[in-house]
């Protein structure tokens, strides 16, 4: 779980993240341009926007979520952000598009396959082999919290299906404990209801 003494004791090592991050440059393609020396591994991770049906498979974001994704490069873009990965779906990709456009970066696409778990563990493994490089991940309420967990330790879970505006960071340099940070992007999510926000666990 995260902690609020935990996220406090962290908030001010992630502006450095921030500062450090910003002067990497993007480039397009799958491989991230990594600054010179840098060893430690940023990783922002966010579940899509809000989607056009909850009935279709693969549904397109609604203007509500288009509106979310507009807001998350806007959140990022002075990120350094230099590597993103996204599901297969639609709505993680147009999640992802305003971003990666303002950066001029081509995401990679990890598949979900016929296996979630063998999904995250592919987000993990491709995460871990870009050492010091600022990553965006854009996923899915049963995938995002598990990823963290993968990275950082804890027992995150699934998102709730109303929650759309955390955004989780992720600092890990080898050899020490990652360190992990809640804030949050856009416009905000409604109060926690019978399923408890990860804000609020």
């Amino acid at each position: 779980m995260l902690s609020r003494s935990r996220l406090a004791a962290t908030a001010i090592s992630f502006l450095a993240v921030g500062a450090a991050g910003a002067c990497a440059s993007a480039s397009a393609g799958e491989a991230p341009v990594i600054p010179d020396g840098r060893t430690e591994t940023t990783v922002y991770l966010v579940r899509h926007g809000e989607k056009m049906s909850e009935t279709d498979r693969d549904p397109d974001l609604s203007d509500k979520g288009r509106a979310r994704a507009e807001s998350l490069a806007v959140a990022l873009r002075d990120s350094g952000v230099n590597m993103i990965i996204t599901t297969d779906l639609k709505r993680t990709m147009q999640t992802a598009a305003p971003l990666a456009k303002l950066r001029h970066i081509t995401p990679k696409v990890i598949p979900i396959g016929m296996s979630v778990q063998s999904h995250m563990n592919r987000v993990v493994d491709e995460i871990k082999s870009h050492e010091g490089a600022t990553i965006l991940v854009v996923g899915h309420n049963n995938t995002i919290g598990h990823i963290a967990s993968k990275l950082a330790g804890g027992n995150i879970g699934d998102l709730c299906t109303d929650e759309y505006a955390n955004l989780i960071i992720i600092s890990m340099t080898k050899g020490r404990v990652a360190k992990i940070l809640l804030e949050s992007y856009g416009v905000p999510d409604p109060p926690s209801g019978s399923c408890p926000h990860l804000r609020d666990r």
